[in-house]
């Protein structure tokens, strides 16, 4: 006996336009649907929705471009605005192109703050010390709006409903989540339901080439490479202080072997989160509670 479960796209609309939608499931029913449809172009786009857009290429849409107001943190009065005359120049800092994945824009955008804090160094540190003839070197920033960071959400929620919109008009419904030929056929056919999904767009890097913004908050707004870097030296120095059994120890070794190649390669900060809790999680297995303790308060000044 089959069981008629409907259309996986119609389905799918009704996801869309519910109230409390889960955007990432919608992503991942879209990619079942591009898949089976083998839609690849589509299917990438969904692809660096979820996983995030490759940092400095030339693939990230202009809808995820953001304006963010320059700041000057003063010791006395706080962040205060910093006007730069030259609009070329003030558009080549203040906008920016999120690469996050759509799970970590909708962290972003949920932020009690209500604003975001990237904060700017290097070149840019120097530049504005001297620009604004500063008497002692100040921190610079750039404050986003969270409504422009959650509009994202929606303009990715608008474009799959757009999607699936077409598709039905085409007759391509996928009845019990099968796609007949015809279907596929038309699919494949079907004018692009958006021109320039993740086309001729340039990525406008962050301040700095290890920095994403991660967090609202007005104290830890920025996620950094090197201190991931630092924290997990101090990790493996406190484990090499235990008195791990052999065989344990060779595993925590290659658990931060692992951490080490994830940091060099530049992986997402929720993928290191992640392998930093699940070393924390055997170390306390194995009774290495110090170690243990050590990732547990270091993690909170890092994500």
């Amino acid at each position: 006996m089959v069981i008629n479960i409907g259309s996986i796209v119609l389905e799918l609309q009704k996801e869309i336009i519910s109230s409390n939608c889960d955007i990432v499931n919608v992503l991942r029913k879209a990619h079942l649907i591009a898949s089976k449809l083998k839609l690849t172009d589509f299917d990438q786009w969904i692809q660096y929705e979820l996983d995030g857009y490759p940092d400095q290429q030339e693939s990230c849409p202009e809808y995820r471009n953001i304006r963010g107001s320059l700041k000057a943190f003063n010791p006395r009065l706080g962040w205060i605005p910093a006007l730069i005359n030259d609009n070329e120049l003030e558009k080549e800092i203040c906008e920016r192109k999120l690469t996050n994945s759509i799970s970590e824009i909708i962290s972003l955008s949920k932020s009690s703050e209500n604003v975001l804090i990237s904060e700017l160094s290097g070149k840019y540190f120097y530049m504005f010390n001297s620009m604004f003839d500063s008497p002692h070197p100040m921190r610079y920033a750039l404050h986003f709006s969270t409504t422009a960071v959650k509009d994202i959400e929606e303009k990715v929620k608008n474009t799959i409903l757009e999607w699936t919109l077409k598709l039905e008009a085409e007759g391509i419904v996928g009845e019990n989540m099968v796609f007949s030929e015809k279907e596929k056929y038309d699919a494949i056919n079907m004018p692009p339901t958006v021109n320039n999904y993740y086309g001729n767009t340039s990525v406008i890097n962050s301040p700095s080439d290890n920095v994403k913004i991660v967090s609202g908050s007005e104290n830890s707004v920025l996620f950094s490479y090197d201190k991931v870097r630092d924290v997990v030296d101090a990790i493996e120095k406190s484990i090499n202080e235990t008195n791990l059994a052999k065989d344990d120890m060779e595993i925590a070794i290659e658990l931060l072997a692992d951490i080490k190649l994830k940091i060099e390669e530049e992986k997402k900060p929720h993928i290191l989160k992640s392998a930093l809790v699940g070393l924390e999680d055997f170390l306390i297995n194995t009774g290495a509670n110090v170690a243990a303790g050590l990732i547990q308060t270091k993690m909170h000044g890092l994500f």
